[in-house]
């Protein structure tokens, strides 16, 4: 019986201890069958000691077989060897270790699997337990079909799909079942050996078209499942409608910002206006002239160009999928031009109804991430904080935190915010002390604005960042230490430590959790990039925090062998907010997301659907990623140019591997699972290649 194989790699650690990422990693994982290898050979892996193999790298098997699963330890003079455990749906169902050894496992996959199961077999180091390496095995069944989302094609526009079964024994054989309805015309399925088939072309006809596919494994084995693919009539742009976006990258090597507001017509005609700045010019309030376009590329792309008086920029987008009325809500972002040109952005649908003749009222927390200066001597920094506001749109009750220079701590702040126009954009001006800064607004809805900062001053700092709306968490509004002990917060951050080239950018992707509002204590595990070392799964207990009736909050995360991080934050409801990064050195600055409770608690490592990623706050030019279409299926994420592998911890949502990009270098990774429809995926620097941060969106 044929076998393939794919490697997933999987990061664990003890409590209140230090995992490093080394440059050689855990997993080792080498050629495979004829069938091909779905996996990365070589190191694929992540570890501080321990390394897992099996016999021709398999790492999928079909029921009722099993395989070896090796372990070696560096540094195990006696040979001590290491503890095995097993966990997932395979157990479940009835997959065991036996054999166990000092060094080696039999794991025997279960007799009853249908479609494709997942264990992860983990060995800890007997000499040191923060050494851990695991492997998670997928075990094969009867095939499958996995369910199909499609993006709508429209008439002329090159269309690319997926179709995939799950388990069954390769090679596999597609086609139109019998009696079929024919794929859209102008439309082919490709036919493949593998478990994954393609509907490509360009469709010629509107539509909607429902046929059979079916997929055939080498045992005979007959799956199939009705596709229905809808075909609009031809349209000059994919986005049709009121839009807000805000972007930040660089252009010319340094910094650059650019938020706007735009209309876009059926006939892809885009007006409004926008604010841009890098670090020769600040535009403000432009507007659009009447030669800005937006033009599809392919099955959910385009390209968007804004055009002013001062010049055009151009940005290719990816929209997510449509909702069940048919719109497009939103869409990832990425400048295009020259080869100094780099960045990302988003792109979202806006609300008319929170457009009015008055100033926003209420109370509001905000968050600004900032890049001044030009390459290589970028400085990084960050600010936070609250405000209320009344009918004339004045500020009261404000506060700000930054760690720009002079560094700020609960400064009062005041100022105010301008009525919008009819595009939604506004202005508010923030004054701390004898410092006034002069930023733009642009609505997106009642409870949530882009900010970008406006300092005319040529070479002052590109800042961006959101305004939002505080809902409180107890009556009457405020806040209290059950603001982040009602939900784990994923928290992320972007920045740099230390000055210079090296390190150029710092990222950090963590879990907030087991929050303890009577005792104001809560657990916390941290994934760090800071290019010459990384960090991954650093785990805090019991760590202190406070939260203050106006939304303002403090947090220490201290571990063994790693240097204290302080923390500010400015909550908008629970979970949820903008947080800075204080201490010597450190220009960092980010968010804190609520993490969404699954059913049974136990957090999937496959979501159905087509997501939309890309890189966001890009800190450096490059590289940069905008990725149309990914998946998540057993831990594996699947798009065209950048394929990535997680062993996801089902307590958790976490989960650590390697991604993979087309034209860059394989890096480790860390995936966190924000809620069914988001996640966030950290990329670890090597020597002079950044991490970046980047959101996998579906809505």
């Amino acid at each position: 019986m044929t076998v393939i194989c794919r490697g997933i790699p999987w990061r664990l650690g003890a409590v209140g201890r230090i995992l490093l990422l080394p440059v050689a990693v855990a997993l080792t994982l080498v050629a495979c069958s004829n069938n091909g290898n779905r996996g990365v050979t070589g190191s694929v892996g992540v570890g501080t000691g321990v390394a897992l193999s099996t016999p021709g790298s398999i790492t999928e098997i079909q029921v009722g077989t099993s395989v070896v699963v090796t372990a070696s330890v560096t540094a195990d003079v006696n040979n001590a060897g290491v503890t095995w455990s097993i966990a997932g749906s395979a157990q479940a169902l009835g997959a065991t270790l036996t054999d166990i050894t000092a060094t080696t496992a039999t794991f025997n996959a279960p007799a009853s699997a249908v479609g494709a199961v997942d264990a992860t077999v983990s060995a800890v180091s007997v000499v040191n337990p923060t050494s851990v390496a695991a492997v998670t095995l997928i075990v094969l069944g009867a095939p499958v079909m996995n369910p199909t989302q499609l993006f709508p094609g429209n008439v002329n526009v090159p269309y690319g799909a997926s179709i995939t079964v799950a388990g069954g024994e390769p090679s596999f054989t597609w086609e139109l079942a019998a009696g079929s309805n024919p794929v859209p015309p102008g439309i082919t399925l490709d036919g493949s050996a593998a478990a994954i088939d393609a509907l490509t072309g360009t469709p010629t006809a509107a539509g909607t078209y429902t046929f059979t596919v079916q997929a055939t494994d080498a045992l005979g084995r007959v799956v199939s499942q009705n596709i229905t693919m809808v075909v609009l009539p031809e349209e000059t742009c994919l986005l049709v409608g009121h839009f807000a976006y805000l972007f930040s990258g660089f252009r010319g090597g340094g910094p650059a910002t650019d938020a706007g507001s735009i209309t876009i017509d059926a006939s892809g005609n885009v007006t409004g206006e926008h604010d841009v700045k890098d670090g020769h010019r600040t535009v403000t309030d432009e507007q659009l002239t009447a030669n800005s376009t937006c033009t599809n590329i392919s099955t959910n792309s385009g390209q968007i160009t804004v055009r002013g008086a001062s010049g055009a920029l151009s940005y290719t987008f990816a929209v997510t999928p449509p909702d069940s009325s048919g719109n497009i809500n939103s869409a990832r972002l990425q400048l295009t031009g020259s080869g100094a040109d780099s960045g990302s952005g988003q792109l979202t649908r806006v609300d008319d109804t929170a457009i009015t003749a008055a100033p926003p009222i209420g109370n509001f927390a905000y968050g600004l991430l900032t890049v001044a200066n030009q390459e290589p001597a970028t400085v990084h920094t960050g600010s936070a904080g609250r405000f209320t506001t009344n009918s004339a749109g004045t500020i009261s009750a404000g506060l700000t935190d930054s760690n720009a220079t002079p560094a700020l701590s609960a400064a009062t702040l005041s100022g105010a915010l301008s009525a919008p126009d009819s595009n939604g954009r506004g202005t508010a001006t923030f004054t701390v002390g004898s410092n006034t800064s002069t930023l733009a607004y642009y609505i997106i809805n009642a409870g949530k604005m882009y900010l970008e900062d406006m300092d005319p001053t040529v070479g002052s700092p590109r800042s961006t960042g959101l305004l939002s709306a505080q809902t409180g968490n107890v009556a009457g509004g405020s806040f209290d230490n059950g603001a982040l002990a009602s939900s784990p917060s994923i928290l992320s951050v972007w920045g740099a430590f230390g000055s210079g080239t090296d390190p150029i950018s710092v990222m950090s992707l963590g879990r907030l959790y087991n929050g303890d509002a009577a005792n104001a204590t809560l657990d916390a595990v941290l994934d760090t990039s800071d290019q010459d070392l990384d960090f991954a799964g650093v785990l805090y207990s019991a760590q202190k925090y406070t939260v203050e009736p106006g939304g303002r909050g403090t947090l220490s995360l201290s571990a063994p062998d790693v240097t204290t991080r302080y923390f500010v934050f400015y909550l908008d409801g629970v979970a949820d907010g903008y947080l800075v990064e204080n201490g010597s050195g450190s220009g960092n600055a980010g968010l804190l997301e609520a993490q969404y409770l699954p059913t049974g608690g136990v957090y999937p490592d496959t979501f159905p659907g087509l997501f939309v990623g890309g890189t966001q706050y890009a800190q450096t030019p490059g590289p940069i990623i905008l990725t149309s279409q990914f998946t998540l299926s057993f831990g594996e994420l699947s798009s065209t140019y950048t394929n990535g592998q997680f062993g996801v911890d089902p307590t958790t949502g976490r989960g650590f591997g390697s991604l993979t990009a087309s034209g860059i270098s394989g890096t480790d990774a860390a995936l966190y699972i924000v809620s069914p429809t988001k996640f966030d995926v950290m990329t670890f620097g090597t020597f002079r290649v950044d991490g970046s941060i980047m959101w996998l969106i579906q809505n």
